[in-house]
């Protein structure tokens, strides 16, 4: 009788590779060496990016640890990454259009105030639109996302040129870690990793599980603000990487992943242009494009089935053109700043 050693899945060491890589997104964004008049030294480096990247590192991993778990216990919603970037672009855009339309004074607040909550209910109703299972909605889910980084880099833009509470405000609203600092960075990512380790160690308790999640979100939103994406598509790559892995190193993989994310998507748009802080929402919507729609494109085949040919060719062609014009968008971006810089 011939015996047949047992075939090594692709994804077992899916885990270990992404620790590696996360590992090696973290070291890199801490050595990014930014035009800006910055030392090439190792020490001075780790000095100016250290608190950003902990702090970051903090955020993204509340983030993705917290959809993680929901992801786990079946209450990720399909397009909640979507929904929360129309909600923090439409309540910043409509804070900042508020507040200018009155100008700086006692007006200002409540002017911000209105305008953010009905930017946040178009945005939530144009979310709640495209949560549909029929293929047209990919197209809207495309508008939508598009409409979303439109309106941050508008608004987190000129929010900027503000002196009173709105500039603050919208680039909270935005994503912004503007303000790390190494106590701040090293304290919240304790924590954070803390959050973790309560969460390997709950034995699969469900309101356990569920009340961890609560808390991580709310940890990330208080360090960086609502940065869209991560805590949605990161655990879904993650889980589509390493799919024969056991839910706690799901967990675990996809904080750490998470972490590098955050910090890479500060790195990234800052060693281009230099020390200008981008809201993080603009360039993780560029960086979500192409996988969020097809993930979403995927999706729906598997809901609603396939779609004619045509319509099969447009989406794919919208994805394209999307992506291609994001990229193009970020070079422009880079170039002007740079430029002006």
């Amino acid at each position: 009788m011939t015996s047949h050693a047992p075939t090594r899945s692709p994804t077992r060491g899916a885990p270990a590779a992404l620790w590696a890589a996360s590992a090696t997104v973290l070291a890199a964004s801490a050595l990014a060496a930014f035009r800006m008049g910055f030392a090439e030294d190792v020490p001075t480096l780790v000095h100016i990016n250290g608190p950003r990247v902990l702090l970051g590192a903090a955020a993204g991993a509340a983030f993705a640890l917290a959809g993680a778990i929901r992801l786990q216990l079946g209450r990720e919603g399909a397009l909640r990454g979507l929904a929360i970037l129309a909600i923090s672009a439409g309540a910043a855009a409509g804070g900042f259009a508020g507040a200018e339309l009155v100008g700086e004074g006692a007006l200002a607040v409540p002017a911000f105030g209105l305008g953010a909550l009905a930017g946040v209910a178009l945005g939530l109703d144009a979310a709640r639109l495209v949560d549909r299972p029929a293929r047209w909605t990919n197209l809207a889910a495309a508008g939508l996302l598009a409409a979303g980084i439109g309106l941050a880099a508008l608004a987190g833009s000129y929010a900027r040129a503000r002196v009173d509470f709105v500039a603050p405000v919208v680039a909270w609203l935005l994503g912004d870690l503007s303000g790390a600092t190494l106590a701040s960075g090293l304290v919240l990512l304790t924590v954070a990793a803390a959050m973790v380790v309560a969460a390997l160690r709950s034995g699969g308790d469900e309101g356990r599980l569920g009340t961890l999640a609560l808390l991580a979100f709310g940890l990330g939103i208080g360090v960086a603000g609502l940065v869209a994406f991560v805590g949605s598509m990161v655990p879904r790559t993650v889980r589509a990487l390493a799919r024969d892995a056991s839910p706690g190193a799901l967990l675990a993989t996809s904080a750490v992943a998470g972490a590098a994310t955050v910090a890479a998507i500060d790195a990234v748009p800052r060693l281009l242009v230099g020390g200008y802080d981008f809201p993080f929402n603009v360039p993780a919507g560029i960086v979500a494009i192409p996988f969020f729609l097809a993930w979403n494109r995927a999706r729906l085949r598997r809901e609603a089935g396939p779609a004619h040919p045509a319509f099969e060719a447009l989406e794919l062609t919208l994805i394209a053109g999307m992506t291609l014009a994001a990229a193009y968008l970020a070079v422009f971006l880079a170039q002007v700043i740079a430029i002006a810089s």
